[in-house]
């Protein structure tokens, strides 16, 4: 059930006997020099295309396109909400969905720059009683099947995108990751923000424009984006929008948190942990433990 494409009788009555709603958010940047700059929200969206087949009756949210991405801003086209104004709008979306009866929110997710702001509304809805799941869809894919494994804009990125839309991919312009040592010939660049030196990874942030030639990086996979194929791609979305859609069928019965009283789950804890050490019989004589 498509949010935009439903009318508001239609979505009163959907709250009425659900709770649940999927929104994905994705970003406009650099992805190497092969692929689209919307990358980030077309994995998303073809995803909630396959869990909609899957799951016809649960709300889908407008994909939100842009995300925080300061970090590739130099790189044409790339364009970033930054982190506050991200928490901002979802803030703002999530509140509308509260107000009409959305209690469990499944945030699927295409950016690694959106981690932070996302898990910064999550945590904000839980504490309110709600439940809110950020899934980043790069992230489960490999847990499920470690050839779905990748880095940004590598062969993973790619083969979805073969998937989705061949045509937006440039294979001509496939090449090497080309990492610049833009800090110091004695401070080698292996990765995101990571510098090499005396055999040790240290993070350096700074923009992937002074480092990134190509604009992909591996990320410690083997993902050179000349091992890409739209069979690579159509495997992975189909294998992680099942796992997505099996989730979201949990998160359903699930049972909603109480709003957050710090006290009362720390006495929470207090009891458990008792109860733990009662049941293991690891309760240790204070006097016994000061000699």
């Amino acid at each position: 059930m498509r949010l935009a494409r439903s009318t508001w009788p239609a979505v009163r009555e959907y709250f009425e006997s659900n709770d649940t709603v999927v929104i994905a958010v994705g970003s406009i940047e650099d992805h190497g020099r092969q692929n689209p700059l919307g990358t980030d929200a077309m994995a998303p969206d073809r995803l909630l295309d396959l869990i909609e087949e899957r799951d016809p009756d649960v709300l889908i949210a407008p994909t939100l396109p842009y995300g925080a991405t300061d970090d590739l801003v130099g790189f044409p086209g790339t364009v970033s909400l930054g982190v506050d104004c991200l928490v901002d709008v979802m803030t703002h979306i999530t509140d509308c969905l509260h107000s009409y009866g959305a209690r469990r929110f499944v945030f699927l997710n295409g950016h690694g720059g959106n981690v932070k702001p996302l898990t910064t509304v999550a945590m904000a809805l839980n504490r309110a009683g709600n439940l809110a799941a950020l899934l980043n869809w790069w992230r489960i894919a490999p847990q499920l099947n470690p050839a779905w494994g990748g880095g940004h804009g590598g062969a993973m990125e790619t083969s979805a995108n073969l998937a989705i839309d061949p045509d937006s991919v440039d294979l001509s312009q496939v090449a090497d990751e080309c990492l610049r040592d833009d800090v110091s010939p004695e401070m080698r660049s292996v990765g995101w923000y990571k510098v090499r030196f005396d055999g040790v990874d240290v993070d350096m942030p700074r923009d992937l424009v002074r480092f990134a030639s190509n604009g992909w990086v591996a990320e410690g996979f083997e993902d050179h984006p000349a091992h890409s194929s739209a069979q690579l791609g159509r495997e992975m979305l189909q294998g992680t929008a099942q796992y997505v859609v099996k989730f979201i069928d949990a998160l359903r019965r699930a049972p909603l948190p109480e709003p957050l009283d710090a006290a009362r789950e720390l006495r929470a804890a207090d009891e458990d942990i008792a109860r733990r050490g009662s049941a293991s019989g690891l309760a240790i004589d204070s006097g016994a433990a000061r000699a």
